[in-house]
């Protein structure tokens, strides 16, 4: 049986220049939140709005980089309103100075994908992990 996310369920935007990646978190998180999916930075920028609760986020986007397009939304509603994950490949102590919420280190597992979704959006309907 495929869950489908209740109309009130969190939104989460994912960005990521990797469309196989951006993908595949997609189809893990839709069973439980409404989900976004944007290719690029700029794409970002025009996918996001207000009823965002929360972003995963690559850091290293080509073009517009995850650091240029997370100073942007925090520009554009309130900082508190919306939680960002960022992504990255090469984690580094550059991240950790970063206005974010978690940091996760690609590869990321399912577990990892949810926990971060579960911690800053709270509880939505529970989903099967495998």
């Amino acid at each position: 049986m495929t869950q489908t996310p209740t109309p009130d369920a969190p939104t989460v935007l994912l960005v990521d220049d990797e469309a196989a990646l951006a993908d595949s978190l997609a189809l893990w998180l839709e069973r439980r939140y409404r989900v976004r999916v944007a290719y690029s930075g700029r794409e970002a920028l025009q996918t996001f709005d207000e009823s965002v609760d929360l972003v995963f986020l690559d850091h290293n986007l080509p073009g517009l980089s995850g650091e240029s397009v997370l100073e942007e939304l925090r520009r554009r509603v309130d900082p508190a309103s919306f939680g960002v994950v960022m992504l990255s490949a090469t984690p580094g102590d550059e991240l950790a100075d970063l206005p974010v919420d978690a940091v996760l280190t690609k590869p990321v597992t399912k577990r990892d994908v949810f926990d971060a979704a579960d911690r800053f959006v709270g509880n939505a309907p529970e989903a099967k992990l495998d």
